[in-house]
């Protein structure tokens, strides 16, 4: 059994990195522009993987750039955190997909984020946090969740939340921990960018 993740270590390690910016890429994006890369994982931009092949090589694409990441920090610690979500149109804990909750079943609640941005409308994103490992067998798991669109919003940092991986389906959007580290992983996984700034 893992053990449980300390929530208000994990909360100062978010707050300090990513202050009042809610655990969500889109919006982590407009705020922090300058440290944002895309990735494709599979080749010409091929959104869904149709053979195990394919499979196989958006993980080994995911682990490269995580392995990329956690290398770039001090310690050789290899831990990550992972934030999977749910959604409901109230602030009540709801819980996640049966697929999430099976590749990541110790979670526990984090925060909920109120995203709406109508007036009388709410949006509830319900945000969970695990550990798991680089070579943990539930990560792969994780991914092809994602990789075969049953689920959207996951987050993977590490300790100190210094970067954040978000895959999403067809590639992974990272917010490294400085401009110079996008630069170096970018400039290192070159033949994984898009073909246009913009990430498409």
């Amino acid at each position: 059994m893992k053990q449980p993740v300390d929530i208000a270590a994990f909360e100062g390690a978010w707050g300090s990195s990513w202050p009042d910016c809610p655990p969500v890429a889109n919006l982590v994006r407009r705020r922090y522009a300058e440290r944002w890369v895309r990735f494709h994982s599979l080749p010409g931009a091929k959104r869904y993987a149709t053979s195990p092949a394919e499979h196989a090589e958006i993980l080994r694409r995911h682990r490269a750039l995580l392995a990329a990441l956690l290398d770039d920090r001090p310690s050789a610690d290899r831990t990550l955190k992972a934030i999977t979500c749910a959604w409901s149109a109230t602030p009540s804990p709801t819980p996640r997909d049966t697929a999430v909750t099976a590749a990541v079943s110790e979670a526990v609640h984090w925060r909920s984020d109120d995203l709406a941005t109508d007036p009388g409308f709410h949006s509830w994103q319900h945000h969970y946090v695990s550990r798991t490992h680089l070579d943990d067998p539930a990560l792969d798991q994780l991914l092809l969740c994602v990789a075969d669109d049953m689920t959207d919003g996951v987050i993977l940092t590490d300790a100190t939340c210094a970067w954040i991986f978000h895959p999403y389906d067809g590639g992974a959007d990272v917010f490294a921990g400085s401009v110079e580290a996008r630069d170096r992983l970018a400039a290192a996984f070159a033949d994984w960018l898009p073909a246009t700034p913009s990430g498409k």
